[in-house]
C-alpha cells in the first residue's frame, strides 16, 4: 500500500474511519446479503464492513483479513464472533469456494496488483456466489481530499506527484472496477454509485485527522517539515472556506461499487 499509512486505528477512525462506515450500511443495502452467510471482509481495515454485517445479521459467520496488525486488533475487538488475521489479499490462505460472499470496500485502490486480489476473490467464492468490490470515486466524488489534493498540486511539486497517484489512476471511477471482474470471469457485472454526505464542524474537523498521518492525505501531510506545513494549513483553510466564513460544510462523497457471481463452471 504505497502511500497509504494504516498504523494508528483510533487516528483512522477519526481521518477515514468515520466515513467508512456510513459507506458500509449503504454497500450491505445494495448487495442484500443471504442470511447466515459465510463472507469475506479483504482488506477489512478497523472492522467497519463487519461490524455493519454482524449488526445486521448476527448469524453471519465473517472473515477479515487485513495487512494491518493495529487494524485487525480493532475489528476483532468490534465484531468478537467474526475471525480476523493478517495477510495479503492477493495471497488469501482460505480454500478454494470457502465463501459465499468475498467482499472489498475501499482497498483496491491501494493494492499494487489489483488483478491478483480479484482473481483471489473469485477462488474463494462457491459458484454462484458473490463478489462485490466499492472504491471513492477519486476524480468525480471524493470532493473532501480533492480539494487538499488539487491546493497542494497547484503550489507544491511534490503535491503534483501525490495528486497523481491516486486521481491519476482512480479504481473508483466509472468502468474501472466493473472491468477488473469481467477480466476474472465473472458474471453478471455491474456497477452503481454509493453516495453519502460528509459533514465537517468547521475547519479543524476536516484538516487535524490529517496531522495523525493516517490514510492518504495524512501520509502526505505527516511528511511535511514544520515551515512548509503551516503555509499547506493555510491554503488548504483557503479551499476549506472558499469565501465563505468559517464554520459547517457538507460534502458528496461518491464511492463505486461493481457487483459480479462466480460462474458454477
Amino acid at each position: 500500500m504505497s502511500g497509504y499509512v494504516a498504523t494508528d486505528a483510533q487516528a483512522y477512525e477519526r481521518s477515514m474511519g468515520r466515513w467508512s462506515r456510513m459507506l458500509a450500511d449503504r454497500f450491505l443495502d445494495a448487495l442484500r446479503l443471504p442470511p447466515g452467510a459465510a463472507v469475506l471482509d479483504a482488506g477489512c481495515g478497523t472492522g467497519a464492513l463487519s461490524e455493519a454485517l454482524a449488526a445486521r445479521d448476527p448469524d453471519a459467520r465473517i472473515t477479515g483479513i487485513d495487512l494491518s496488525e493495529a487494524f485487525i486488533a480493532t475489528a476483532q475487538a468490534r465484531v468478537p464472533a467474526g475471525t480476523f488475521r493478517t495477510g495479503d489479499i492477493t495471497r488469501l490462505p482460505d480454500a478454494d469456494a470457502a465463501f459465499d460472499a468475498a467482499l472489498s470496500l475501499l482497498v483496491l485502490q491501494f493494492v499494487p496488483d489489483r488483478a491478483a486480489a480479484v482473481a483471489e476473490l473469485v477462488r474463494v467464492t462457491r459458484p454462484g456466489g458473490l463478489v462485490a468490490a466499492a472504491m471513492w470515486d477519486f476524480v468525480g466524488g471524493f470532493t473532501f481530499v480533492r480539494a487538499f489534493a488539487d491546493t497542494v498540486a497547484a503550489t507544491e511539486p511534490d503535491g503534483e506527484v501525490f495528486r497523481a497517484r491516486y486521481w491519476g489512476d482512480s479504481v473508483g471511477s466509472p468502468g474501472r472496477l466493473g472491468a477488473l471482474l469481467t477480466a476474472a470471469a465473472l458474471h453478471d457485472v455491474t456497477e452503481q454509485d454509493l453516495v453519502i454526505r460528509q459533514d465537517f464542524r468547521d475547519f479543524h474537523d476536516w484538516w487535524d485527522p490529517w496531522l495523525t498521518g493516517q490514510g492518504v492525505a495524512g501520509a502526505f501531510v505527516a511528511a511535511l517539515p514544520a515551515d512548509r506545513l503551516a503555509r499547506i494549513e493555510a491554503l488548504a483553510r483557503r479551499a476549506y472556506l472558499s469565501g465563505a466564513p468559517e464554520g459547517p460544510r457538507s460534502f458528496v462523497a461518491v464511492a463505486r461499487l461493481a457487483t459480479g457471481r462466480r460462474g458454477h463452471h
